[in-house]
């Protein structure tokens, strides 16, 4: 196993895993209760794994396979249409993402995340100031309490979301991020999105997403870093994400010209 680390930007650190002729990402996000970079490796190492290095070490084994077979893994699928991450969406983009109510763009549909912020009282005093028939949902309003979020969504007519874990009580939607989970089983409708990481994990992602296609998920995560070799090589056509050239995920080159370091 070998690896290589890069940075996205001055606080935002990973490394991509090679496993035979599989590539993977392991972006971790230690203010959400993941393991540090350096203890992610330390680990995969050792062989003992996270959550996170589980899901990259499946995708490094579908990768390679896929390479294997001289196949991409996008062949035969289509890349589902994505929302913008942020208020200040392009013309193509019906549907945005917003992490802050400071600035509500008008025409489109809106994805309000709270991550679990506010108490359930703030979360009823905003939402009434909310354009409710533009809203497609909302995520993580406060942290999640079956009855709670029943009445919160009872009381403001909205639909919530939560994000990385699976319930049924109050819960309309589920956000999904094969990065660090597996796609539950599960009757209510999902939005798969990237770990706001690597192009390569940001299209890991992507594949799953064409494997369970929904209206909009939240793929575009590149536009929120400085660009670099490989997010210069993502085409898209409006807010469709459009498969990179190359076998398995792609970036075929990039990938064998990078300085691997040996791992394990």
């Amino acid at each position: 196993m070998w690896f290589w680390e890069y940075s996205l930007s001055p606080t935002r650190r990973g490394a991509l895993v090679r496993v035979g002729n599989g590539f993977a990402d392991v972006h971790p996000w230690p203010e959400l209760g993941d393991a540090p970079l350096e203890r992610q490796l330390t680990m995969l190492a050792r062989g003992e794994t996270t959550a996170l290095t589980r899901r990259s070490l499946e995708l490094a084994r579908i990768d390679g396979d896929a390479r294997t077979r001289s196949v991409s893994l996008f062949a035969g699928l289509t890349i589902p249409l994505s929302h913008w991450p942020g208020a200040d969406p392009p013309p193509e983009f019906d549907t945005v993402k917003l992490k802050s109510i400071d600035h509500i763009p008008d025409r489109v549909r809106l994805r309000i995340d709270f991550n679990g912020r506010l108490r359930p009282e703030e979360f009823l005093m905003i939402a009434e100031g909310l354009p409710r028939e533009r809203v497609d949902f909302v995520e993580d309003p406060c942290p999640y309490d079956g009855a709670t979020w029943s009445a919160l969504r009872e009381q403001t007519g909205l639909p919530l979301a939560l994000d990385r874990f699976t319930a049924e009580e109050g819960v309309d939607v589920l956000i999904v991020k094969p990065a660090i989970q597996d796609i539950p089983e599960t009757m209510k409708p999902i939005v798969i999105t990237s770990y706001m990481d690597h192009p390569l994990g940001q299209f890991g992602a992507a594949y799953f997403a064409a494997l369970h296609p929904a209206p909009r998920c939240g793929l575009f995560t590149h536009v929120l870093y400085e660009k670099n070799e490989f997010s210069e090589r993502i085409v898209s056509d409006g807010a469709r994400l459009l498969a990179p050239e190359g076998t398995g995920i792609g970036f075929d080159d990039l990938l064998e010209h990078l300085p691997w370091k040996r791992l394990a």
